[in-house]
């Protein structure tokens, strides 16, 4: 593997990390709310940002494959 494909993707790796762990700290924080109470506008703002960080770490994980396999088919 190039060393630039490997620098590459150790910054996917950390971009993927920041987003899965960001998302875990918002459930957390979500977690503590009450979805059918008072608190129920904040509950639904952080069920769309947690899903909106899933998705784009998911994204990332894609990208991971594809450079993993590019480098496989080399």
């Amino acid at each position: 593997m190039p060393v630039g494909a490997h620098d590459h993707l150790d910054e996917l790796y950390a971009k993927q990390r920041l987003l899965t762990d960001e998302a875990a700290r918002l459930e957390i924080e979500r977690d503590r709310l009450d979805p059918e109470g008072p608190q129920a506008n904040q509950y639904y703002i952080l069920e769309i940002e947690i899903a909106a960080l899933r998705q784009e770490a998911g994204r990332i994980a894609s990208r991971i494959s594809d450079v993993l396999e590019r480098d496989l088919q080399r």
